[in-house]
């Protein structure tokens, strides 16, 4: 009887690990497709111009980090339309005072700058309204993580870092 509970524990040991090895393998292979499918909709995003960049960190001129809430401090690019919500400190050049950046805008110019090799894309952009321009520059990793750089005549210059969400097309699943 002993013997036929430790045939039985070791035959059922020994199917769990060949099954766990072959989970495995699928396992990797899910993780690489979905990171496949991940760059995808990054390059989809960008070559469409319809993505959100969600800031979590803001680098000042002068030193320093800054967490940020992405909720509340993003850019949004929608072909043409372009918005801009992000915090700001720093020096301004302006009488009134300066507490983040607010605006709604078009894209006047847009230039996407890939770089397949390192799974990159550098993306400058100037958006205006009749009050506000901004040159925004953009550097998306094949990852989704992002670094953004904001200039203004009124304000220093500031980084932020982030990661990028694609815009779905309305009916369709990307």
């Amino acid at each position: 009887m002993k013997r036929v509970v430790i045939i039985l524990t070791s035959v059922i040991i020994l199917a769990s690990c060949t099954v766990s090895r072959e989970g495995g393998i699928s396992l990797r292979e899910q993780r690489k497709e979905r990171k496949l499918a991940e760059q995808e909709m990054i390059k989809k995003a960008v070559e469409k111009k319809r993505f959100i960049v969600k800031l979590e960190r803001f680098y000042p001129a002068h030193g320093g980090i800054i967490n940020l809430y992405p909720k509340y401090n993003y850019i949004v690019v929608d072909g043409e339309k372009a918005i801009i919500n992000a915090a700001y400190f720093g020096r301004q050049y302006d009488l009134q005072p300066i507490a983040g950046f607010n605006m709604k805008g078009r894209t006047i110019s847009y230039e996407a700058d890939p770089d397949y090799e390192r799974g990159l894309y550098e993306i400058t952009m100037q958006v205006s309204n009749e009050r506000n321009s901004f040159n925004v520059d953009l550097k998306i990793g094949s990852d989704g993580n992002c670094t953004a750089s904001i200039t203004n005549a009124k304000t220093d210059f500031v980084r932020y870092r982030g990661y990028i969400v694609p815009i779905k097309d309305k009916g369709v699943d990307m």
